[in-house]
């Protein structure tokens, strides 16, 4: 009951922020977040002493929708200075961090349920937030709808599995996932992945999150903190579930595969920064279901919080573009250079299949290493290159990313037991080399497919 300190916490800021004067309700309800993120970071902090036992997953997630959610209020204070509405923005922005909060530490099916859709209804209610605006509405309405689909599916499985299972704890129904009938097993499995598709923005879903652009820019990077990525977060939770049902885990890979192709196109035709941000974003939820499909769960899980980290960050940080326009831009390497970096991949993931390793977190690795290689590159195309400082930058992000990774590995190290792996795993990494490459020698999409790009998510 100790974990659920810091929802009681940010419940207590959404009470605050209602009764304070407008002008400070903002202030109030970050200072009651602030305190949500001290008990996450001290429960964190007992675990690892040992002084409590407490599941990983949990406390990372804890920490990290306590601390963006502090981190967005803080910044509204200024940024909302004329908002309409501010006790309600700040009292619903408190209650949204209270919900996900609960949902990454309850046990019990239904008070996990109830978390669950009060976080979906919370974030389509802020993505309208602007009242009177017919497009922030729209908005809205596409988001419930999207998440009426998911949260159908998310109670049906669990609905199924208590029943099955006899229990209401969610444990209990994971653990007992060998006493399921496969028919039952592949339609929990199903369901499950479903509901984080749906969360996640993966397609048919993504409309939601790129529509979701009305929303005030804060609304925009709290996204990230537990609510855009609770699909992964509930894959990995229901991982047992998941690698009982291989067929489901294979509709993970391909599901997450499309969606990554898929937003980055998105990301690349929009003009407007916030929405290819959001396209941006639904790449990288495919790169994280991926990566769940893989069986690599603790590489999804550290996904999950360094780019909720960062998007969080470069939304807050999109209404300076237009004045870093004119700072000097990183060159995009040339078809040649990326067809090497593609190879070099390549080779490097070929050797280490050699070697045998055959571990689920092979193409993630592979994947990052092409991602931080053609930063590399980029960044010594431009027209003073200071090698020194690049080559320690790039050691500097290589170990931070690996320190990262394995330490959350050895927070979620029960979870999951059998890994989708194989030569074959290098085939998906050939479609984002690919894109690499066609992006580098700047070839033109076909126009359907840069029209439907372009208008994803903007229809009524």
């Amino acid at each position: 009951m100790i974990l659920l300190l810091p929802a009681a916490l940010a419940g207590l800021a959404a009470l605050v922020a209602t009764q304070a004067p407008a002008p400070l309700a903002i202030g109030r309800a970050a200072w009651g977040l602030g305190l949500a993120f001290a008990a996450s970071v001290a429960l964190a902090l007992a675990a690892a002493l040992g002084m409590i036992a407490a599941p990983g997953l949990a406390l990372a997630l804890l920490v990290l929708t306590s601390f963006v959610a502090t981190i967005v209020l803080a910044f509204s204070r200024r940024y909302l200075r004329a908002d309409r509405a501010p006790r309600r923005f700040a009292a619903m922005v408190a209650a949204l961090a209270a919900s996900v909060l609960a949902v990454v530490v309850l046990d019990n099916v239904i008070a996990f349920a109830l978390a669950w859709l009060a976080s979906g209804q919370l974030l389509a209610r802020l993505i309208g937030h602007v009242d009177g605006w017919a497009e922030a509405r729209a908005a809205a309405g596409r988001a419930r709808r999207a998440f009426l689909i998911g949260d159908a599916a998310l109670l049906t499985a669990l609905a199924l599995a208590a029943a099955h299972a006899g229990s209401l704890s969610l444990a209990v129904i994971v653990s007992a996932e060998t006493s399921f009938e496969p028919e039952v097993l592949i339609a929990i499995a199903a369901l499950v992945l479903i509901a984080a598709m749906a969360r996640s923005a993966l397609p048919p879903f993504e409309g939601w999150l790129i529509g979701s652009m009305t929303a005030p820019t804060p609304v925009s990077a709290l996204m990230h903190a537990g609510l855009v990525n609770a699909g992964g977060f509930v894959l990995i939770r229901f991982a047992p579930v998941l690698e009982a049902a291989p067929v489901v885990q294979l509709a993970a890979i391909a599901a997450g595969t499309l969606a990554a192709l898929w937003g980055t196109g998105i990301a690349l035709v929009r003009p407007d920064i916030k929405r290819a941000l959001a396209g941006s974003t639904v790449a990288q939820m495919g790169f994280m279901i991926l990566s769940c499909g893989l069986g690599a769960y603790g590489a999804a899980l550290w996904h999950l919080i360094a780019h909720g980290l960062f998007k969080a960050w470069l939304f807050l940080a999109s209404g300076s573009a237009i004045g870093a326009m004119s700072a000097p831009a990183l060159r995009k390497p040339d078809a040649t250079v990326a067809g090497a970096v593609a190879v070099l991949v390549l080779g490097l993931g070929g050797l280490m299949l050699w070697a045998g390793g055959t571990s689920a977190t092979l193409l993630p690795l592979m994947l990052a290493t092409a991602t931080g290689v053609m930063t590399l590159v980029a960044a010594s195309a431009a027209q003073t290159p200071r090698w020194p400082q690049l080559i320690g930058l790039g050691a500097l992000l290589a170990a931070g990313h690996a320190a990262g990774l394995w330490l959350i590995e050895r927070a979620v190290q029960q979870i999951g037991v059998a890994p989708v792996t194989g030569p074959w795993v290098l085939l998906l990494v050939l479609p984002f080399l690919a894109l690499w490459i066609w992006q580098a020698r700047r070839l033109s999409l076909p126009a359907p497919l840069y029209v439907r790009l372009l208008n994803a998510g903007l229809a009524a």
